[in-house]
This record gives C-alpha cells, sequence and structure tokens, in this order.
C-alpha cells in the first residue's frame, strides 16, 4: 500500500512529529486531494494542547483544517462538478472523525459538496484562506446555532425563512482584528447590515474600516462599552465574539431591555449575576465551524464562495508561507498561538 508522510499528534500537549500514513482511498462523494496548501489556525494549538475536539482513541491524529490541492481520485457518485487536475479548497468534515480528511499530509480526503474550484486568477493559497476562517463567523451569525439570521443568497433564501433588509440592523464584532474577526466585518457587509461596530487594535482601524466595518474601537480601550454604547444605544441585540473566552464585554454591550444573543467560537461563560440588570435576559451561543453541521446550508455557501471572490464581494486574509512538512516549524507557529504571540497573519504550510 502506498504511503506518505504526515505531521501528527502522538499524545496531548507533546509537539507534533513527521509520520508515516498510508494514502486513503475516497469512499462515496469524496474526492483525493494531493494537498499543496494547509492553513494552521489557534484551533490546531487547542487540539495539540488542550485535547479540543481531539478523539484519543485515534491518536495519533493528524490536524488541518483548512486544504487546498489537487485533486487526484474521485470517489463513487461525485456529482459535483469536479474533475481530476481541478485546483480546489475545503475545510475538513472532522464530523467523520478520521484522520484521512486532514491537511497536514501529503494527501487527504474531502467532501465534493463542500469542495470548491479555485477559481481562475487565484492561488491554492487564496482557496486555504477561506475555508475555517470564514466558516466559522458564517456558521456563527447566520447558522441555525448562531444568531440564525438568514443570509441573502443571490439566488434567494437557502431555506424557507425570507432573508431580510438589514440595512437599518447592527452587529458588534468583537475580535475584529483577526482571520475570523475580519472574515465576520466582511460577511455583515456582504448581508448589508447598516451599522457593523468592531472591535480591534487601534493600529489596525483602518485595515478593519476597509473590510466593511462602519466603527473601529480600540480593543485596548478601558472604556470599550462606552464607546461601543454611544453608537448603538440600549439597542443592541446581535453580537459576535470571535477571540474571547470571556464574554463579559459582549454581553454587557448588549441591550438592557430587548433580548440579545452573543454568538461565540471559543466556550465561555460570564458571571451572571452581574447581568440581572438586563430585563429581557440574554442568550449566549457556543456555535463550532463545522461547514458540514448544516448540509443544505453548506452547499448553498460553498457554491457561492468561489464567486464572491471572484466579484470582489469577499476577499482572502492575508498569508505567509512555511515550506515543507517541517513538524519544528509548525510546532513553533502554535507554540506563538499558545504564548499569545500568534503570527499576524495565517500560515500556510505548503506541503507540496
Amino acid at each position: 500500500m502506498a504511503t506518505q508522510k504526515a505531521i501528527v499528534l502522538e499524545q496531548i500537549g507533546a509537539p507534533l512529529t513527521l509520520g508515516e500514513r498510508s494514502i486513503p482511498t475516497p469512499g462515496e462523494g469524496e474526492v483525493l486531494i494531493k494537498v499543496t496548501v494547509c492553513g494552521l489556525n489557534p484551533y490546531e494549538h487547542y487540539a495539540r494542547d488542550w485535547g479540543l475536539y481531539v478523539d484519543k482513541s485515534r491518536i495519533p491524529i493528524v490536524l488541518g483544517n483548512d486544504i487546498a490541492g489537487v485533486v487526484e481520485k474521485l470517489g463513487p457518485n461525485v456529482e459535483h462538478a469536479l474533475q481530476v487536475g481541478d485546483h480546489v479548497f475545503g475545510q475538513s468534515n472532522y464530523l467523520k472523525n478520521t484522520n484521512e480528511q486532514s491537511g497536514l499530509q501529503e494527501y487527504c480526503l474531502l467532501d465534493a459538496y463542500t469542495t470548491n474550484k479555485v477559481p481562475q486568477g487565484f492561488t491554492d493559497d487564496h482557496g486555504a484562506s477561506l475555508c475555517c476562517n470564514i466558516i466559522a463567523p458564517f456558521w456563527s451569525i447566520f447558522g441555525a446555532h448562531g444568531l440564525d439570521l438568514p443570509f441573502p443568497f443571490p439566488a434567494g433564501p437557502h431555506d424557507a425563512r425570507q432573508a431580510r433588509d438589514y440595512s437599518k440592523d447592527t452587529i458588534l464584532i468583537i475580535g475584529a482584528g483577526g482571520n475570523c474577526g475580519k472574515n465576520a466585518v466582511q460577511l455583515c457587509k456582504l448581508a448589508s447590515f447598516g451599522t457593523i461596530v468592531a472591535t480591534a487594535a487601534g493600529a489596525k482601524a483602518a485595515d478593519i474600516a476597509s473590510y466593511g466595518a462602519t466603527h473601529v474601537i480600540d480593543r485596548h480601550a478601558d472604556d470599550q462599552e462606552q464607546q461601543i454604547r454611544a453608537i448603538v444605544g440600549d439597542d443592541l441585540i446581535y453580537a459576535f465574539d470571535a477571540v474571547n473566552l470571556d464574554h463579559t464585554l459582549g454581553v454587557s454591550c448588549l441591550s438592557n431591555s430587548k433580548k440579545g444573543t452573543l454568538a461565540c467560537i471559543l466556550p465561555g461563560q460570564v458571571d451572571a449575576e452581574k447581568f440581572e440588570h438586563k430585563t429581557a435576559g440574554y442568550e449566549e451561543k457556543f456555535t463550532q465551524g463545522q461547514i458540514h453541521n448544516q448540509p443544505a446550508l453548506a452547499a448553498v455557501f460553498a457554491a457561492c464562495l468561489p464567486t464572491w471572490l471572484e466579484q470582489k464581494k469577499i476577499r482572502a486574509v492575508p498569508w505567509e508561507v512555511l515550506e515543507g512538512l517541517d513538524p519544528e516549524k509548525v510546532n513553533a507557529v502554535l507554540d506563538g498561538y499558545r504564548d499569545g504571540k500568534g503570527p499576524s497573519k495565517q500560515v500556510h504550510v505548503h506541503v507540496s
């Protein structure tokens, strides 16, 4: 059986190492990808060091969810318009609980229905930058388990709900300086939110505004909440936190007299006693940025994403390159996330 190189996790809390695995065979509805790019995210640190979402029974584990590459083989009944030789990108389906759908190896599998062709004039790096970091905020804001707002897709609503006019609505994006936060901002702009309030380091204000934020609040300011409330008043009912385990700021900014919801992508909590004055209550919703959680929504979103990129309605966030399957270099990136010194850009491992 043909084998390949892979970077593997052999023990929670230990450094990743270089290993060898069999090259997988695509099953029903899957495609075999020769991996060219695998994007690294804070999640790889959470998995390596905390064991977040890691099924310890299948250690050694391969990480890497943001994947781009070249189609090598089609599995049975692949009806999606993919052909051998296509350059594609997509998110691994960790609901299948298999190493075969992870990117830190030379070959992997992807589900065809959520695998996108890289548009002409763009690179595999563009594709790899538009996986988890755009899916996570989209699912938090527009998915059923988050704020549950119907998205105004070009071809109409993806379900029976009518996507409404958001031009008079306001949303707060906490942590807009990171990749998930930037994508949250540009998705809300694409949905035509009238007011998009974002928090980020003051030096990033112009950059965040270029993604569509109408107001940018310095996250280091001692009076963040006061500045936010000066804009939103007591009317904020939609908020998304892209970075924090402590959700106090997001909940604090929600309306005291109307029921608001904070969606977040990191599990956390607040001291409920601090918010007894919120007479209408509030909700905190932790969401998993996994495209396969909602197959119908996933299919529409995946079909639209390349077109949005081509039309410049969505742009890829910047990246930097790490050449080769080098566990020492990958561990250094994850150590940076662990130590609060993560890279300013997403790191793309050029596997081949």
